[in-house]
């Protein structure tokens, strides 16, 4: 056995990765600072502060509260994050100092002698010294075949063992391994897909393209019009202000970045931010048997006597570290006198291991359908598969085969797996939430199912054997079943694909490398806790907690984000839609823009900031629907629609151009106020508060709009209070007409 020395390690090059799931501090504040709006919102200030009316530089604290928030947010997240992902680092044994250690992956050294098992994604480059396995290289070169590599082979970072086991010494560490020189070569990692994020980038997207040219306009038709510099700038400025939703993208990051937060306190590892939406959009989960539904902890319930002894000798020449091993090898007592030939390990693609002997045949152990025996298992272990038990059998061949042939049966061993807690609730509550659900497994289709109805799943669930299953019916088979047994990784993918296929969202956990190219396939993706370092490697969320009910609380958090961002993106965008069309307007009919940039951040400030970052954080568990793009912008057209009329009714009735300004801004109060009314139903205690507590903001912020920027008491005519009076009825009735219509709609379907 070859080991490092202490000095050797000391002096050696460490294995720091240069992939990074989370930015950087540097990279979050950068982010948030640098973004299209904030350098538009910098372009406004300077010509703002140009007329030396300060006041009207408010927006711009505004945006500096917001981003500061954001980023505290986001670091606080990122944080948590980072120190949770140091307990999910898979661990890999080494050679150092005359014994053998555990280590993480960032702590292995260039010459480190490295212990390979089945599971493991290989974290550097490396060379065999020792014992022989079967990698997967997909993630690297995208061909899923298997490779053999045997001693005086090279192997690369970032692919899977498969099968076997070796020793292998680090050729490259850090950035000279081939996963980080692929990283660096590639320059950027593919962005997680998010309805939501492209939702909002195609908001942004025309709005972007809006902004320039109406601010061309605006400054043109004021010179036609033979206004001042000042005058000008400032009502220039307010349209421009109000065209941008410069809080909604900072909201929609910070409530992801608290979702994430929230979930490390239930050891939840969020590996991509967008990922939790996805959840709330899912109509399949598709679970793993072992490591999901189960535990993983597998005991020994029955053995027969005469296999006890063979069986010690054969775990004996094996270094397995799954499950399954691990209960057998803590029943039995370990020893052997064999004289090993061959052996080749347990492969999810054969379901069995073999030991080929000097003078002695062949003996193979695994699943009893896969060892070319002829006759039906004896009825006593069919009623412990139906039962959820897992058997596991060997058999002889006379001959040195590495494939079962003319076998004859040596004895079985039942194996009993623990169901985890919350597994019926969870199992419900998806039904109850018309989310399917089907379990994939590479073990027997009748455990499976016997396991599956211990764990509370529907009682008249059906299962099949997926060995069985022609590729003529494989896509039926797939649509119409619950559960499937003796699926290989190949199929999993395909199932996955199927399903998309059929319009489903799809979210797939799993635990083992067999589970790595479905769960690389599907739209989102759990490694559970205890999994491979392969398959928390490919994950979008990882669990370090063995409770089955985390589902719900992913779920919750998908939906909290999603339904609260289609609600206060509604009130940013009314304002957006005001903005633009009244913006075009006033150039088309020679109007002046109603409110300078002071005046637009106070409406802002009391009927969307405030507001939309008490809602966005409220629990909200509704279903989904998948009608963001419609709900959003009907809402905002509706109340940047009214704004706009009441707006021109008030400059075409010829009043007093001052008392017609505070008119305009009452107005929008009252617009946006409504608004908020609107997003926050259904009401509890407190909505009704916040909207108490706005209403009193509306107030004070007509008195400071009066006395502070007017300068002066404004008194009202009869015939301006009656335009006001009337006007905020009409407002206040279309609004109540639109809520109710929508509330039709909606019982309707």
């Amino acid at each position: 056995m070859k080991y490092l020395t202490n000095e050797e390690v000391q002096q050696a090059q460490k294995n720091i990765s240069i992939i990074k799931p989370y930015k950087t501090t540097k990279e979050i504040i950068f982010s948030n600072v640098f973004t299209f709006f904030n350098g538009m919102i910098l372009v406004l200030a300077v010509f703002v502060a140009s007329t030396f009316r300060f006041e009207n530089l408010l927006f711009v604290f505004v945006i500096i509260i917001n981003t500061v928030i954001g980023i505290y947010q986001e670091v606080r997240a990122k944080n948590a994050l980072e120190e949770l992902s140091l307990l999910s680092r898979s661990k890999y044994r080494v050679n150092r100092d005359n014994r053998t250690i555990e280590i993480d992956s960032e702590e292995i050294v260039l010459g480190e002698y490295l212990h390979l098992n089945l599971g493991d994604q290989i974290p550097c480059d490396g060379e065999i010294v020792a014992g022989e396995i079967e990698v997967d290289e997909s993630l690297l070169t995208g061909e899923s075949d298997n490779i053999h590599k045997n001693i005086g082979q090279s192997v690369m970072s970032g692919s899977n063992v498969v099968s076997g086991s070796c020793l292998i010494r680090a050729t490259a560490v850090g950035e000279n391994s081939y996963i980080n020189k692929l990283a660096i070569s590639t320059k950027q990692f593919k962005k997680y897909p998010s309805k939501l994020r492209d939702y909002l980038d195609t908001i942004l997207k025309v709005i972007s393209v809006l902004l320039i040219p109406i601010a061309g306009l605006l400054y043109y038709r004021g010179t036609l019009q033979g206004k001042g510099y000042v005058d000008i700038v400032l009502s220039s400025a307010g349209a421009l202000v109000g065209m941008i939703p410069e809080g909604l993208i900072l909201l929609v990051s910070v409530s992801l970045a608290v979702s994430a937060y929230k979930l490390t306190r239930k050891k939840v590892l969020v590996q991509e931010l967008y990922c939790t939406e996805t959840l709330a959009r899912v109509d399949v989960l598709c679970f793993d048997k072992t490591g999901t539904i189960t535990t993983g902890n597998m005991h020994v319930v029955e053995i027969d006597k005469e296999l006890e002894s063979i069986l010690a000798n054969y775990l004996s020449h094996f270094d397995d570290e799954n499950a399954t091993s691990r209960a057998l090898k803590d029943y039995l007592k370990l020893g052997s006198d064999w004289h090993v030939r061959k052996k080749g390990a347990f492969s999810s693609k054969d379901k069995f291991s073999y030991i080929q002997l000097e003078d002695g045949g062949t003996y193979f152990f695994g699943a009893y359908e896969f060892l070319g025996l002829n006759s039906a298992m004896a009825e006593k272990y069919e009623n412990y598969k139906k039962d959820g038990y897992r058997i596991l059998s060997l058999v002889h061949c006379s001959g040195y085969v590495e494939k079962p042939k003319d076998a004859k049966l040596v004895g079985h061993v039942v194996l009993s797996d623990e169901i985890k807690d919350n597994t019926q609730e969870t199992f419900a509550y998806f039904n109850s939430q018309g989310v399917d659900i089907k379990i994939i497994s590479g073990d027997n289709h009748i455990a499976v199912l016997g396991v599956a109805k211990k764990a509370g799943f529907k009682q008249d669930a059906t299962a099949v054997d997926m060995t069985q299953v022609t590729d003529e019916n494989f896509e039926k088979t797939v649509l119409n079943n619950d559960i499937f047994g003796r699926v290989t990784p190949e199929q999993k993918e395909r199932m996955v694909e199927v399903l998309q296929k059929n319009g489903k969202t799809v979210a797939m956990s799993g635990d083992g490398v067999n589970d790595v190219l479905a769960l690389k396939k599907a739209d989102i993706s759990f490694a559970m806790n205890g999994a491979t370092s392969a398959a928390k490697s490919v994950a979008n969320i990882v669990f370090l907690t063995d409770d089955f009910g985390v589902f719900y609380n992913i779920l919750m958090e998908g939906r909290r984000v999603i339904n609260n961002i289609q609600k206060v993106a509604s009130l940013f965008l009314t304002k957006t839609f005001f903005s633009i069309t009244f913006a075009v307007l006033s150039v088309l009919l020679s109007l002046k823009f109603p409110f300078i940039p002071i005046q637009f951040t106070i409406i802002s400030a009391i009927t969307i900031g405030i507001p939309s970052f008490f809602l966005t954080f409220e629990e909200n568990k509704e279903r989904v629907k998948n009608n963001f793009m419609q709900d959003v912008l009907t809402n905002a057209t509706i109340g940047g629609g009214i704004l706009v009329s009441a707006i021109l009714i008030v400059n075409f009735l010829g009043l007093e151009p001052r008392n017609a300004g505070v008119i305009c801004f009452i107005l929008a109060l009252i617009n946006g106020l409504l608004m908020v009314y609107k997003v926050s139903l259904p009401f509890n205690k407190h909505k009704i508060l916040l909207l108490v507590l706005l209403f009193v903001g509306a107030l004070v912020g007509v008195v400071a709009n009066i006395f502070i920027l007017e300068k002066m008491f404004i008194v009202f005519n009869s015939r301006e209070l009656t335009v006001l009076a009337l006007l905020a009825i009409v407002v206040a009735v279309i609004h109540i007409i639109s809520i109710k219509k929508k509330k039709a709609i909606v019982n309707k379907f």
